[in-house]
């Protein structure tokens, strides 16, 4: 055979392979449509409409300022405060779009919810599959329909679901590509390293040394990057979390405002309402270093086959969304594809629904002068108290159900050798 000839066969082969792959996506659309698809598509649609037309979310208009400030000239030297330097990349992309910013950003998002939803279908694991994508909706539905198209944490949460879905199917550099993508854009999938180490050991049978390279790489460019554009915001992110005081959201908050009631100041900074008093600090610390032993539990119970590779990717991300000092709605985000992978759960729902409901009464309260300032900012500390306690409920119980299942029966034990 020529080499003429072996070049023909090869672009043949890759044509087929082509063919056969739109077969199966066609026929994936098509599955999925009318369960999966048209939900998702309405869902998007009045979350387009609730934040486009409006709410007009500050940090919408945040992404622009910060698009169109990277690239004036100098280019990039103008990077985010709070966000990771590679988070521009998702900042710049609506404006290549022929909309308005807003309507941009949410022609982007949609197609990313569109993606995550039809994922769970077609991955041949147990439980990954229509009716987890339709409870995925759901929970968006109930709790997240506001943050949908006017947070940009949808990106991040579907590059971690990703992640997981890679590792249940065996695709250990797809898992560890996705983690690093959400990594370099939000942080938080960092978290799930330690357990993609873990299953990827436990697997193959010796330590994944080389999976190292791919963290100092998604390290390398969260800090190089910015680096070589404007070295006095390479750890921008980082600086802007230590600095900012406990936000309302967070558990530390609530706590220290319950037992430091009449010493408690409630400001305004960092684009959020924090809660300032003698409490806070030690509180914020020791929740911190709760979650941190949290997470270790959770790693020596997957290294022991307590836990899979989802639960203890689940487990350790809702430890470091209630273990840290800010707890934003948009952090509920990241939890939900993997809630999803479970049987619709009460308190989830519930916690998912505080979630949003106190925004109609910030709104109503905010625009018609309801309520006083200082009382509206302390109803909603509580408020947002009720949530992080209603998920620390919930996945505690959900966390007994999975040890539940994974522990071997008094029959098995007693038969054991």
């Amino acid at each position: 055979m020529s080499a003429g000839d072996g070049k023909t066969t090869h672009v043949a082969v890759r044509a087929e392979a082509f063919k056969i792959r739109s077969v199966v996506v066609r026929q994936s659309v098509r599955d999925q449509w009318r369960p999966v698809i048209m939900p998702a598509l309405v869902l998007w649609l009045l979350a387009t409409i609730v934040s486009a037309v409006y709410l007009h979310p500050f940090d919408i208009a945040e992404y622009a300022r910060y698009a169109h400030a990277a690239l004036r000239p100098p280019l990039f030297h103008r990077l985010p405060l709070e966000y990771p330097a590679p988070a521009l990349v998702v900042f710049i992309l609506p404006l290549l779009l022929p909309f308005s910013y807003p309507y941009a950003f949410a022609v982007l998002a949609g197609v990313v919810l569109v993606l995550l939803v039809t994922s769970y279908e077609g991955s041949g694991i147990d439980g990954m599959d229509a009716e987890a994508a339709r409870r995925l909706i759901a929970y968006m539905a109930v709790g997240a329909v506001i943050l949908v198209t006017g947070r940009y944490d949808i990106f991040a949460a579907a590059a971690a679901f990703w992640s997981v879905r890679a590792a249940r199917q065996d695709r250990w550099s797809a898992a560890w590509n996705w983690s690093c993508i959400g990594f370099v854009i939000k942080l938080f999938p960092a978290i799930f390293w330690p357990a993609l180490l873990i299953a990827e050991w436990r697997r193959r049978g010796r330590p994944p040394v080389r999976r190292l390279a791919w963290m100092a790489v998604s390290v390398a460019v969260l800090v190089g990057l910015p680096a070589l554009f404007n070295g006095g915001a390479v750890l921008n992110a980082v600086h802007y979390y230590l600095r900012r005081p406990t936000e309302i959201e967070s558990i530390p908050a609530g706590l220290s405002m319950l037992f430091d009631w009449h010493g408690t100041a409630l400001v305004a900074s960092f684009h959020s309402v924090n809660v300032v008093n003698g409490a806070s600090r030690p509180i914020a610390l020791v929740v911190e270093i709760l979650a941190a032993a949290g997470c270790l539990w959770v790693w020596w119970a997957q290294l022991r086959r307590r836990l899979p590779i989802e639960a203890a990717c689940l487990a350790s991300l809702t430890l470091v969304v209630l273990g840290g000092k800010v707890l934003s709605a948009q952090y509920v985000v990241w939890l939900m594809p993997l809630w999803a992978l479970y049987p619709l759960r009460p308190l989830w729902i519930m916690a998912a629904l505080a979630n949003v409901v106190v925004f109609p009464y910030e709104v109503s309260a905010q625009s018609f002068n309801l309520v006083p300032t200082h009382l509206f900012d302390t109803t909603m500390t509580l408020a947002f108290l009720a949530r992080d306690v209603l998920i620390a409920w919930g996945s505690w119980r959900w966390l007994k159900s999975v040890l539940a299942q994974r522990s071997p029966s008094p029959t098995v034990l007693a038969r054991a050798p």
